[in-house]
């Protein structure tokens, strides 16, 4: 019996931070293939290579491997164009949102609290980034002083975790 397994749609944080710090196959290690709007590709490659930022270079050889990049279609915009009034969302994360909907996804990868608000009312399960680096390490993908050193490498590179969130995921990590 196939299993099928679950559509995965991503906003563009988890991507570019994840790619800063040389850890964007942790994501493709848990979910072997993601979806990205337009938006987040314009956020995370276009806008990144035009200042030259390493990590949308990274990004942008993952799309059209394992990263799939979809067009929102107008009848889903419309359906759901009463995100565009919500102003605590970026262009990526509605995009983001109408295309998990599009596709039926069942999970939405972002940080974004607005962003993971507002999918968790539309039934879209939202998985953080600091989710997906605990998740590898108890599929034994990556050892527990991994998980800690890319959540430190995170932090160095300006991601932001809350400090009762953090002592949490280490918590974790010993039990």
């Amino acid at each position: 019996m196939k299993v099928d397994k679950p559509v995965i749609v991503s906003n563009s944080t988890p991507l570019i931070y994840l790619a800063k710090i040389g850890r964007l196959n942790i994501i493709r290690n848990l979910f072997e293939k993601i979806f990205i709007p337009e938006a987040v590709f314009e956020e995370a490659v276009t806008r990144g290579k035009e200042l030259n930022i390493s990590d949308a270079y990274i990004i942008e050889k993952a799309v059209g491997t394992w990263i799939i990049m979809e067009r929102i279609q107008p009848e889903i915009d419309a359906e759901y164009r009463f995100l565009d009034t919500n102003t605590r969302l970026g262009s990526g994360e509605k995009e983001a949102i109408k295309l998990c909907k599009q596709l039926n996804a069942k999970y939405l990868i972002a940080d974004d609290k607005e962003a993971r608000r507002v999918s968790k009312i539309l039934n879209i399960t939202p998985i953080g980034t600091c989710s997906i680096i605990i998740q590898t390490y108890k599929q034994k993908t990556i050892t527990k002083n991994e998980a800690r050193l890319i959540l430190n490498e995170l932090l160095k590179v300006g991601f932001r975790i809350d400090p009762e969130l953090y002592h949490r995921l280490l918590n974790q990590l010993e039990s």
